[in-house]
């Protein structure tokens, strides 16, 4: 609708006679088709729901249901906001009910609606006259929230009139000329309404709703923050409370099972997993993480260091318009982390959280593992069958304490009986046993937060500082993290410059230890009953025996005992410092120039410090020496080794960009922004050795040794060298941007967005870099409750959106410049020669994703029920992946842009209010969809052998990525051998399975990763008490099982495989094969077989199951109580995490996150306080 204003004293215009009869002639015909089409409608009743609506709004809405026109003559007044209720009312009466507490007067002229503003009686003069005698008062203030922030866009006006403003950014506003008596009152979506007295300055602490707890208003993209009602895209917002419900160090962890459209992948096969996925997997080879965002810029730093105390938001970009503002580096979505900043015009408040952690100790006998007695039943019969033959020969080599005994037995050495009786005895020890009770503890942490917020009116800051110190479950392991920052926030020149600085400095230490405890027997003791430390042969030392004599005490002692080990530590520490400063200049109303610079360096120090008295130096020392006449000569000198590894990181990044807002009349909203982004990141790593280390004089003996020399080890005839010099790898990654963004909306109903951005990089191709195609993005929004023809009252909002744009990824391993790798020796002819690892590649280019996206928000009324839903779509295209290259070039394939991949799912959200009162509870529900598709892989298969155990190295199109297939399994023939299918046929022939490539003769089960997944989170209030519990699911997946007994997987003689199950289970003699599916021990081993089994569909399991993640009880001590303790707020809260799986589809109690080779985290137990000053 528009709405024309005239002045009738206007003269008239002169037009030619001929033009002015065609105006006439259709003037009339066009009159005669309106009167046809709308004289039903004028007839039509008017009816109306409106609160605190705007005058133009109501005016729209009458106009669609009565077909009338409004016109404006001589009305300079500001259209007011109405509240009115209309059911079946003519237009007349309609027109009364709206207008009767305005100043503005109608007249219905035929069709049309003439609004003047209303000539002012005597009475309303007097009126006038004694309200001008109470003295006025300009009104300014602040509207936050409970915990500080502001509220921006909150409504205040003054009560009974027609008078009100929104708050800014800050959540500042100003009224002018209001009297001293009148009321004021505060509305915002989600918050009770608030009234007042006014007063010239006033700062009003906003109440949150219930529902406030289900729905976020506001988004932050990283260039911008805008009203959710204004996003076309799709977002998940999280914020403090929600991320304060889990209290680990790791700000990530705490999103698990909280974010809708992210999932976690644990237990997932392959290398290029990423540990979290926002809608999918969008590439196959290349970087699979989704970009962090900090502040603003791209954060290149270690993303587990940040203190999670000072996050305020954090928002998922999950679609095309919400990410591809980001370019190259959105196609795997976009996580957003807004840190606190302070609040203006507020007191100086105090904030201290305390908290403490304790875990157990790993559960040791999760995983499988054959034990003492059926270990040393298995060394018997390879004993007897010869497999340690070869390794007992050489009296070095390691052999464990059972083979001793078996060998000493059969050279007489040992009588039978005290064989017997020494077997037994191992039978009777358990390893796992003393590594639980030596060498692992329960898990405690601390945490400590303190911040210092508040500000004046051209000034916040927000001041905090951070300590965390966690003891982990093994003895030697431990991590300590040290947190500063500072913000700071200056406004200037009656706002129109703001100046803004942030510092962040994080230190971290993390100990841990070298040994993983895995290259033991399972009979092994750590100590005996007095608890002293003993000697053990690991399978990457030498024999107890040998080490027993040698030398005839000449050398350093040779024994390994592990827990003299516990306390030689690694330790890596971490030192990074972020410094931010921008400023933001409002050149004319609506349009502001902000320009920020970000520098941060990271530098890392990982020392492994071994001293004279660890294994791990002496064995050294032993191994370069030699005994000569009583004489011992040592290459390596006595004193400690000492190995760094030292990286340093940094990223320097420059943004300038122009905000312009305008809003045209009272139906049109423009944002628009655009600007440039340069960044420099460069990433360096060296290492460098050292040995006869002295740490009082800082000297080493690194010059009396010959790093080109190979130099004969003490025992057997080998030869090795000994590294001195040191090694550097360093990583440039250059960019430059140009982006854009806009957005406009009309009458707040329709909403149209648009980004575009153009990246160049030193890591594309010079074709790529010339063409400059640019990442975009298109959306829409419509506000369907805000349309005169809706009419459900039970669901007041309802808001449908659409999306499609383009995102991109790239490959940092991979270059556009020929790549080599230097051999160390030499070629036939004597040359140094090196290996061609990337042919150059002038046409590289990022990987491009196209992403559709359709959403709906909805809200019932009073917020009982508030949700979306999302349907997505991504085709991802000119994926880097493997392809074939003529031979004539040096190699035989190479990464390029040759893949594709397709991408769909969907996320469902579900808030509810459930019960209000003194006892309120809460619902919220997540529910997620996805799956993916290869679509295009150059690089064939040629094997089914290769295809199932590991098809995500070699991706198979038409099928997931992370495809889980086996052979189909028929189980056991008359002598124990494993069974599969050939056309359709039972046989024992493995190998014409195995070595051809045909996708009849495997299964397909499903992929690996979960297509459905979600949480369940109920939340109970009553009065001061909150209890919330956190049940998560994953669904439509399967794991295959690993570790089971196949006959053949015995290791090898110096390092046996015991971590296997099923050696009882296994097939024994004739007729077992109709009671048990495990293979015969077979000797010498059958690896075809072995692999058969162990990838047959017998091994496959579904991964379903239902968790309780978590419960989180606190409670709020009364205000009563802390009146005498300076106090504003206390809370006192328990938090208990990965409580136990209540419901899973396997049988054997695996845990499907962690499959049967990783420990699951254990249960843990949280206790703090959160108090305010």
């Amino acid at each position: 609708m528009k709405l024309y204003a005239f002045n009738l004293g206007m003269p008239l215009l002169w037009l030619p006679p001929k033009l002015l009869l065609i105006m006439k002639i259709s003037c009339i015909l066009i009159f005669i088709t309106l009167t046809q089409i709308s004289a039903k409608t004028i007839a039509q009743k008017i009816t109306l729901e409106k609160h605190n609506a705007h005058l133009e709004e109501i005016l729209l809405d009458i106009k669609t249901q009565s077909g009338y026109t409004f016109l404006l003559k001589n009305l300079d007044t500001e259209l007011p906001r109405i509240t009115v209720s209309l059911k079946n009312s003519d237009i007349k009466n309609a027109l009364n009910q709206v207008l009767k507490n305005t100043s503005i007067q109608f007249k219905i002229v035929e069709k049309n609606i003439l609004l003047t503003k209303k000539n002012l009686t005597i009475l309303d003069n007097i009126e006038n006259k004694i309200t001008g005698l109470i003295s006025k008062i300009d009104v300014k203030g602040r509207v936050i929230d409970t915990l500080g922030s502001p509220l921006i866009g909150a409504i205040v006006g003054v009560k009974g009139t027609n008078k009100y403003t929104r708050t800014n950014d800050n959540g500042e506003f100003s009224l002018n000329g209001v009297n001293e008596n009148d009321i004021l009152t505060i509305t915002y979506i989600g918050y009770k309404t608030q009234e007042f007295k006014a007063t010239s300055r006033v700062s009003i602490v906003m109440i949150a709703d219930i529902s406030l707890l289900n729905e976020i208003q506001i988004v932050t993209t990283g260039y911008q923050t805008l009203p959710r009602e204004r996003a076309t895209g799709s977002f998940t917002t999280l914020d403090e409370k929600t991320l304060s419900r889990n209290v680990g160090t790791n700000i990530l962890d705490r999103l698990d099972g909280i974010a809708s459209g992210l999932v976690f992948n644990k237990g997932l096969a392959g290398t290029n997993n990423s540990k979290l996925s926002i809608h999918g997997r969008s590439t196959l080879f290349s970087n699979p993480e989704p970009l962090v965002v900090l502040d603003g810029f791209p954060y290149d730093g270690t993303i587990d260091q940040i203190n999670p105390a000072d996050i305020e938001t954090i928002t998922l970009l999950k679609d095309a318009a919400a990410s591809s503002i980001w370019g190259v580096r959105s196609g795997n979505g976009v996580i957003v982390i807004t840190t606190k900043k302070g609040t203006r015009n507020k007191k100086l408040s105090i904030g201290v959280v305390s908290t403490y952690t304790s875990a157990d100790k790993p559960d040791l006998y999760y995983l499988p593992q054959m034990s003492s007695s059926q270990f040393i039943n298995l060394e018997q019969t390879l004993f007897n069958n010869g497999f340690y033959n070869a390794q007992i020969t050489e009296p070095y080599l390691p052999i464990s304490d059972a083979i001793e005994i078996f060998n000493k037995t059969r050279l007489g050495l040992l009588s039978p009986s005290d064989s017997s009786l020494q077997i037994d005895r191992l039978k009777s020890n358990d390893f796992r046993a003393d590594l639980s009770k030596y060498a692992y503890r329960r898990k405690s942490q601390q945490q400590y937060a303190l911040n210092f917020s508040g500000g004046s009116i051209y000034h916040k800051f927000y001041l905090s500082g951070g300590y965390d110190k966690t003891l982990e479950s093994k003895q030697s392991d431990s991590y300590d993290r040290i947190t500063l920052n500072a913000s700071n926030t200056f406004n200037f020149f009656n706002e129109r410059l703001e100046i803004s600085s942030d510092i962040n400095f994080i230190s971290s230490k993390t100990g841990t230890s070298s040994d993983n405890y895995t290259a033991f027997s399972p009979y092994d003791k750590l100590a005996d009953e007095y608890n002293n430390h003993l000697a053990v042969t690991s399978f990457s030392t030498l024999r107890k025996s040998y080490v027993d004599t040698v030398s005839n005490g000449k050398l350093l002692d040779w024994h390994y005992r592990p827990l003299d080990e516990l306390n030689a530590n690694s330790t890596n520490s971490l030192n990074q410092y972020r410094i931010k400063a921008g400023f933001n200049i409002k050149i004319v109303r609506g349009l502001s120039l902000i320009a920020n610079y970000q520098f941060l360096n990271e530098v890392t120090n990982g020392n492994r410090t071994s001293d004279l008295n660890s294994f791990y130096t002496r064995d050294l020392i032993n191994k370069f020496s030699a005994v000569s006449n009583n004489t011992v000569t040592r290459i390596i000198p006595f004193g400690d080794y000492l190995s760094i590894l030292k990286g340093q990181r940094s990223s320097k990044i420059i943004r300038a960009q122009l905000n312009y807002t305008k809003q045209l009349a009272t139906e049109h909203e423009i944002n628009l922004l655009g600007g440039y982004e340069g960044s420099d990141t460069r990433n360096q790593i060296g290492s460098q050795p050292y040995y006869g280390y002295n740490r009082e004089t800082l000297s080493d003996a690194n010059g009396t040794i010959d790093p080109t020399r190979f130099y004969k080890l003490y025992y057997g005839s080998g030869s090795a060298s000994i590294s001195t010099t040191s090694s550097s790898v360093m990583n440039v990654d250059i960019n430059q941007s140009f982006f854009a963004n806009g957005s406009y909306g009309f009458r707040n109903r329709y909403i149209l967005s648009g980004s575009i951005r153009r990246d160049e990089s030193n890591l594309f191709g010079v074709e790529t870099n010339q063409k400059g195609i640019p990442l975009w993005s298109g959306g829409i929004a419509w506000n369907i409750n805000k349309e005169g023809f809706y009419k459900v009252n039970w669901l007041p909002n309802l808001k449908l959106r659409m999306t499609y744009g383009l995102n991109g990824n790239f490959d940092r391993s991979t270059s556009a410049y020929l790549a080599t790798r230097s051999v160390a020796r030499l070629n036939s002819w004597g040359s140094r020669y090196a290996i061609i690892t990337n042919p150059s590649n002038p046409d590289l280019r990022w990987e491009k994703i196209k992403t559709w996206n359709i959403g709906i928000d909805f809200a019932s009324k009073n917020d009982r029920v508030t949700g979306s839903f999302d349907i997505y779509r991504k085709n991802s295209k000119d994926l880097i992946g493997n392809s074939p290259i003529a031979y004539q070039s040096g190699v035989s394939q190479y990464r390029g842009n040759s893949a594709n991949l397709l991408t769909k799912g969907f996320d469902l959200v579900l808030n509810s209010i459930n019960l209000e009162g003194d006892v309120q509870w809460l619902t919220s529900f997540l529910l997620n969809y996805n799956l993916d598709k290869v679509t295009k892989y150059e690089v064939k298969q040629s094997s089914n052998a290769l295809l199932v155990p590991q098809n995500f190295n070699n991706p198979l199109e038409g099928y997931p990525y992370h495809a889980i297939f086996s052979f189909p399994y028929a189980g056991l023939n008359g002598d124990g051998k494993p069974q599969g299918y050939l056309n359709g046929v039972i046989t024992s022939e493995i190998s014409k399975i195995l070595n051809v490539f045909d996708t009849g003769l495997i299964k397909y089960h499903g992929t690996a990763s979960p297509k459905f997944f979600g949480s369940f989170i109920n939340t109970f209030l009553y009065k001061q008490f909150e209890l919330s519990i956190n049940m998560t699911y994953k669904l439509g997946y399967y794991f295959r099982r690993t570790n089971v007994f196949n006959g053949s997987n015995y290791g090898s003689a110096a390092n046996p495989n015991f971590q296997i199950s099923g050696f009882d289970e296994r097939w024994k003699k004739g007729g077992d094969e109709l009671t048990t599916r495990v293979p015969a021990l077979s000797y010498p081993a059958n690896i075809q077989q072995g692999e058969f089994y162990l990838n047959s569909s017998d091994l496959i399991e579904k991964g379903d199951h239902i968790r309780l993640q978590d419960i989180r009880f606190s409670y709020d001590v009364g205000k009563r109580a802390l009146s005498t303790l300076s106090i504003k707020r206390a809370s006192l809260f328990f938090y208990a995490r990965n409580i136990g799986i209540a419901w899973r589809a396997n049988r054997l109690n695996i845990d499907p996150d962690y499959g049967s080779t990783v420990l699951p985290l254990p249960l843990s137990c949280s206790f703090g306080v959160n108090l305010s000053l």
